[in-house]
């Protein structure tokens, strides 16, 4: 999301394009309830709090919310994640049934039932090629 919301170069294409997909209901995306606040916390730094609202309201509208609830926070507490937040992240994923997650930050990512990809691997995995 930050990728695409503060056009990080070389990162905002493929980012930006799986975003289209979702937007036009072409794939499902989902957002873990905790990556809001971060969002926020990020993007009010960045731009403002009024922009950052305005794009957590299209961020919204476009995905699903992955709940944390306690099941969530019971795995991630138990797992061999050395990131909470990532830890977080990729229970609630599971708990909604992703197929897959993506993220630039795979490496924090222990291997498990879901695959974790870049955006860039999402393309070419799903589609062929990455055309800029």
């Amino acid at each position: 999301m930050l990728d695409i919301f503060l056009k990080r170069a070389p990162f905002y294409y493929p980012a930006a394009k799986i975003f289209k997909r979702i937007e036009d209901k072409e794939l499902d995306g989902y957002l873990c309830a905790l990556s809001f606040p971060t969002l926020f916390y990020i993007l009010s730094k960045e731009l403002n709090r009024e922009k950052a609202m305005k794009i957590l309201e299209k961020i919204r509208i476009v995905f699903s919310v992955a709940p944390v609830d306690e099941k969530v926070i019971d795995l991630s507490l138990a797992s061999d994640f050395k990131d909470f937040e990532d830890a977080v992240q990729y229970y609630s994923a599971v708990q909604a049934k992703a197929e897959c997650i993506i993220t630039r930050n795979k490496t924090d990512y222990i291997a498990g039932g879901i695959p974790v990809l870049t955006p860039d691997e999402y393309i070419v995995l799903n589609e062929g090629s990455i055309s800029r």
